[in-house]
């Protein structure tokens, strides 16, 4: 009865297109043409062939983000099988691929270097009877830092006994020119000096944006906080980050901090010169289900039989995967937090996730009062009667 992102190919579900074996011959022929007369201009086209840090092709997309949140288990194959089709097939995003998925208590993390449409590492992961409540998925562009596995998404950190993931796209400059700033949003008048605990091991702005973000939250509670509670401190630290650059930032990332709930936050826009759109979409699959085709990849499913009432798929990605299925786009500085497949954007919605234990839980960590937090927004408890509080 769990929902699959994907049903088994037949005549009556999926069709798998063979037009794509007869253009890619060519296209092959024609990047090894350029690659022997032209190695200038195959390095413009932004081919993984060099190892330095790198800024060329300043108008394309920097990098593709892919997250699904789910009410039940369920597989990711549809989906990410479109995605890797961007890893430099479709698209030009072939400087490496990252994935994390959150099951059975743990977590699951692939890495790879090479691009997404060709790697072997992918291919594998796609075939894999894996079903998750929590995924994300990154392609990459090299923008900021080299082609290599410290800089390949997404990336994690543990704190508080919490497994924090982030994947991200678009450029940064605060965290380019100094990548060890303290955020200082979160602070009150008094409070100590921010330290940098985390640190970036690879040279992306994204890793930096990660563990700066991360250093401001871990000085600022010394008690788990509830989620609307961290929901406006990540709002505060976003809003100091694009406010230090407003024109030149852009920030769009994908946050997990379990295996329930996916942060996702948008402050979208182009590259200088460049008319490609920066942002991040999202859409929601419930019951009743339809067919669904991958604009990547010539291939359809019908959920529908395979699916339940209960089942409920967020499919959160840079620009929409499919073409026949209707995608919004998250609106300009806007954070959304998903659970169960669903976005949870109100405070009240926020404490209802959280009633039903899918706030920050860990071991060695005591969550604060969840009463007092409801104080704080003058929400009345006997809205949630019945939940454990």
């Amino acid at each position: 009865g769990c929902v699959r992102d994907t049903c088994s190919p037949n005549k009556s579900t999926a069709t798998m297109g063979r037009q794509h074996l007869l253009v890619s011959l060519p296209l092959a022929l024609l990047q090894w043409i350029l690659f022997q007369l032209l190695p200038s201009c195959v390095e413009c086209f932004q081919l993984p062939l060099s190892p330095n840090p790198r800024r060329i092709l300043q108008t394309s997309l920097p990098c593709q983000l892919l997250g699904m949140n789910c009410a039940t288990p369920t597989d990711f194959k549809f989906s990410f099988s479109g995605f890797c089709k961007r890893g430099g097939e479709t698209d030009i995003h072939q400087d490496g691929w990252g994935m994390v998925i959150y099951e059975k208590g743990g977590l699951r993390q692939f890495h790879d270097s090479e691009a997404a449409s060709t790697s072997p590492l992918a291919d594998f992961v796609c075939g894999l009877p894996i079903r998750t409540l929590n995924m994300m998925s990154h392609i990459r562009f090299a923008t900021v830092g080299e082609v290599n596995m410290s800089n390949v998404h997404p990336f994690r950190r543990e704190m508080w006994g919490i497994d924090f993931c982030f994947s991200h796209n678009g450029e940064v400059p605060l965290f380019d020119k100094t990548p060890n700033h303290c955020l200082t949003s979160l602070q009150d008048a008094g409070d100590s000096e921010a330290v940098c605990y985390f640190n970036p091991v690879g040279t992306t702005d994204s890793e930096a944006t990660f563990c700066a973000i991360l250093n401001a939250l871990r000085q600022k509670f010394d008690k788990l906080p509830s989620l609307p509670v961290l929901y406006d401190s990540l709002q505060k630290l976003c809003d100091e980050i694009v406010d230090s650059d407003r024109d030149g930032t852009i920030l769009n990332f994908l946050l997990t901090c379990g295996a329930h709930t996916l942060w996702v936050y948008s402050w979208p826009g182009s590259r200088p010169g460049s008319k490609v759109w920066n942002g991040l979409h999202y859409t929601t699959r419930e019951y009743p289900f339809h067919k669904c085709h991958l604009c990547d990849l010539d291939y359809t499913v019908d959920f529908s039989t395979c699916t339940t009432r209960e089942d409920c798929v967020s499919v959160i990605a840079t620009t929409p995967l499919t073409d026949d299925e209707e995608w919004t786009e998250l609106e300009r500085g806007e954070l959304v937090l998903f659970d169960r497949g669903r976005p949870q954007k109100s405070v009240v919605d926020l404490f209802k996730v959280e009633m039903e234990g899918h706030g920050l839980e860990s071991n060695v960590m005591e969550k604060n009062d969840v009463l007092e937090d409801m104080k704080i927004y003058n929400i009345d408890p006997s809205t949630f009667q019945g939940s454990c509080i």
